[in-house]
């Protein structure tokens, strides 16, 4: 008896390491769920490892024997049991693919897919720039399920929020403009995405869009606040702001989070739907930053921001 994977699960641990051997992924679902180790994490490290095996940057001897390749299950199996316990080369894989490619040197780098230390899920944001954005600029970076574009249409925003854009009537090449309508755009998501956590309401639920189950109803019927859908929308951006200010307190330089070049495109692929493709990183969390009435260069809150949304007064108190 097992617990059933769930996509992640499947993804990181079949189609990222070429493995098609489904007792393996069950095996190792197991393993992972009885150790407590992110699949998502587990799944990208290992790939790393096996692209460092064939770039020659992991050797055989310091693999202890195993052949890392592409779809070895056996091979695979074995390493995410030395990562669990922490033996071998699993010690050093067991803290991510960021903490292993400092170990390994400068040579591992390229094959180190993470934002701000966090594996991907296994979403191309490639294919999504506001995807991509939202692993870089949020609070907890590498997070597929706060926001990208594919969301924001999903969502229709729009039908309720007064400043929200409408969505999914626009052409490919616009998601790769840092434009301010991807500022308003990616600054919804964040900010919806903040209240259905506050709130406890369920991620797939939200998934159905405001206009299949409305969270500002259910919110409303709950706390009788008598609050409209963009007066909720600002205290999800309250919320946001404050996390980036949590941060920024501890001592992180937001850009620390943005993604790794692989991840964006850059260099492009050669070949395939994405083929020439790279994302305006950069220029997107600038813009990202700017509408939330963060600084545009640091990501750093204003004080004008802060007072606006009444957080002056924790400011003050040292939180």
């Amino acid at each position: 008896h097992t617990h059933k994977p769930e996509y992640e699960t499947c993804a990181s641990f079949g189609g990222l390491v070429m493995n098609k051997d489904l007792n393996a992924i069950l095996y190792i679902n197991e393993l992972l769920n009885r150790a407590g180790m992110d699949s998502i994490s587990a799944g990208g490290t290992v790939a790393f490892a096996i692209e460092c095996y064939e770039n020659g940057i992991l050797t055989p001897e310091m693999t202890g024997g195993l052949e890392l390749s592409w779809g070895n299950a056996a091979a695979i199996v074995e390493l995410v049991k030395l990562m669990i316990a922490r033996q071998g080369i699993g010690d050093l894989l067991a803290d991510g693919v960021k903490a292993a490619a400092a170990r390994l040197g400068a040579q591992s780098a390229a094959y180190a897919v993470h934002a701000g230390g966090q594996e991907p899920g296994m979403h191309d944001s490639r294919m999504d720039p506001l995807l991509g954005l939202h692993f870089s600029a949020d609070p907890t970076p590498g997070r597929h399920t706060v926001g990208s574009g594919q969301y924001y249409d999903i969502l229709h925003l729009w039908e309720k929020v007064s400043w929200a854009p409408p969505g999914l009537s626009h052409l490919k090449d616009e998601d790769y403009v840092a434009s301010e309508e991807a500022g308003v755009k990616s600054m919804a998501c964040s900010c919806y995405k903040e209240i259905l956590d506050g709130s406890g309401g369920c991620y797939y639920a939200m998934l159905m869009g405001v206009n299949n189950w409305d969270l500002f109803e259910y919110l409303e019927a709950a706390t009788g606040w008598g609050k409209t859908p963009d007066e909720y929308m600002e205290i999800g951006r309250r919320i946001q702001t404050l996390r980036q200010m949590f941060n920024i307190k501890q001592g992180i330089n937001p850009w620390q989070f943005k993604m790794s070049k692989r991840m964006i495109g850059d260099p492009p692929l050669q070949s395939g739907p994405l083929k020439g493709r790279t994302v305006p990183i950069d220029d997107l969390m600038r813009v990202h930053w700017k509408t939330f009435g963060w600084g545009e260069n640091t990501g750093i809150p204003t004080p004008e921001t802060v007072a606006n949304l009444g957080l002056d007064v924790l400011q003050a108190e040292g939180v």
